[in-house]
């Protein structure tokens, strides 16, 4: 264990400048949407901040576009039109999720689903957490090593819905995503890290499509360059990441305490 050992502003650094509160507010550390790209999405794609390229595969037919989809007008998209086709846009994060981390993304799709759609969270390649919907289902479901069960989200064509994850640390997470929401889920996986994420389409059906957008990382202890947080209160963390031009302001009196 150590301590950090910046104790700034015993009495007035950083008075009137501070942007937010060290353990509360969050900050973009990684972000994505298909509005980068101009219309051209290619395998190896680097657009965005904070993340590797692109890896897009299929077969058959099927592929990807920027586009129109069941999410939006002007989204990422991928098709699968036939019973063995598929289609999938992979993006590793370039570091494994650190625990309190949000991962974000708007997902939609059109109203036919003969196979199925789903959302993958990755460690090394190995699939940790499944989010999918399968034709002839309600509901979406999740999938993390064990049975898959429900999502609490039901069946929704040509409609935006949000899903938040946050990594807890270990095989803990929680997650939103439209009406449904879970805490303090232990994985049936062991999750050492998850270091990409997945969207695939199989078998979608003749001019179907899955859409997903603003992609998003958030963090409350990866401090950005030319932002500032004061501590407040007593805190203790595994990790603080302060970039170049990042402030943190320990107010009189607190002890920031990192595990790591």
């Amino acid at each position: 264990m150590r301590r950090l050992a910046i104790v700034f502003a015993l009495l007035g650094f950083g008075v009137g400048t501070s942007l937010g509160q060290l353990g509360t507010t969050d900050f973009q550390v990684a972000a994505d949407a298909a509005s980068n790209y101009g219309g051209v999405w290619t395998n190896g794609s680097t657009n965005g901040s904070g993340l590797s390229t692109w890896t897009l595969s299929n077969s058959g037919v099927s592929g990807h576009y920027i586009g129109g989809t069941g999410l939006g007008a002007t989204t990422f998209g991928i098709y699968s039109e036939g019973a063995s086709d598929w289609a999938f846009a992979e993006r590793n994060f370039g570091r494994d999720l650190l625990p309190g981390e949000t991962f974000s993304v708007d997902l939609g799709h059109s109203p036919t689903i003969n196979g199925e759609v789903f959302l993958q969270f990755l460690d090394g390649g190995t699939s940790v957490f499944t989010l999918k919907f399968v034709g002839g289902g309600s509901d979406w479901l999740i999938n993390d090593g064990g049975s898959d069960f429900g999502s609490g989200q039901a069946y929704s064509a040509n409609s935006s819905i949000t899903f938040e994850f946050t990594y807890e640390g270990g095989s803990n997470y929680s997650y939103s995503f439209g009406t449904g929401s879970g805490s303090n889920f232990t994985a049936s996986n062991t999750i050492s890290g998850i270091d990409a994420v997945k969207f695939q389409t199989t078998n979608q059906g003749s001019g179907q499509n899955f859409g997903f957008d603003n992609i998003e990382i958030r963090s409350k202890f990866d401090i950005p360059s030319g932002a500032s947080v004061n501590a407040i209160s007593n805190i203790t963390n595994d990790y603080l990441n302060v970039a170049s031009g990042g402030t943190v302001t320990i107010n009189s009196g607190v002890t920031v305490t990192i595990n790591g």
